[in-house]
């Protein structure tokens, strides 16, 4: 078993000094040993990394095979249906609200499968690669309340003193409060 990370076309790899290379040849591939090490090298190099996602390969003799679906078992969408799902949200990951390139989108289940959710177009959109790998298989209303616990804390560190801060932050804690409580 490899995890590679791969835009379908190209491998990721890194040269003899360490830096990002893209490769052709799946054998020069960077073996990143878990999907944990390969989401965090997505995350440390997002423009490199940019549209690719990870595969979990096998070793048959010298041979490496590919998955038909990257990572886990999932339902290959078809043409039409990765269309609609992109109109869906015109082109934009609706967790972030930023532009995604239709070639780089990913699908995303609102309410993961784990959780059951289904392949149902009421319950997919259209996702960048971070917001994808950062929700995971969480409910929408996990993901946003980390997302929320990650803002206030790190804009206390960074303008806690500040008097416009303090105002703000008494503002959306006590709108967050609110939403909460519903």
């Amino acid at each position: 078993m490899a995890i590679l990370l791969t835009n379908g076309k190209h491998y990721i790899a890194h040269n003899s000094v360490g830096a990002i290379i893209k490769t052709n040849d799946i054998g020069q591939a960077q073996d990143f040993r878990t999907v944990a090490r390969a989401r965090m090298q997505i995350e440390k190099t997002l423009v490199k990394c940019s549209g690719y996602y990870w595969i979990d390969t096998e070793q048959k003799g010298n041979e490496t095979v590919k998955p038909d679906v990257p990572g886990i078992k999932r339902k290959k969408f078809s043409a039409k249906d990765r269309l609609a799902i992109y109109r869906k949200t015109e082109g934009h990951c609706y967790l972030c609200g930023g532009f995604v390139d239709f070639d780089s989108f990913e699908v995303e289940h609102r309410i993961p499968i784990s959780k059951g959710g289904t392949n149902g177009l009421d319950n997919l959109y259209c996702s960048c690669v971070t917001c994808n790998a950062i929700k995971r298989d969480i409910y929408p209303k996990e993901f946003m309340e980390k997302i929320t616990q990650i803002f206030l804390y790190q804009m206390q560190k960074e303008y806690g003193e500040s008097l416009d801060w303090k105002v703000a932050y008494r503002l959306l804690e006590a709108m967050w409060d609110h939403k909460r409580e519903e």
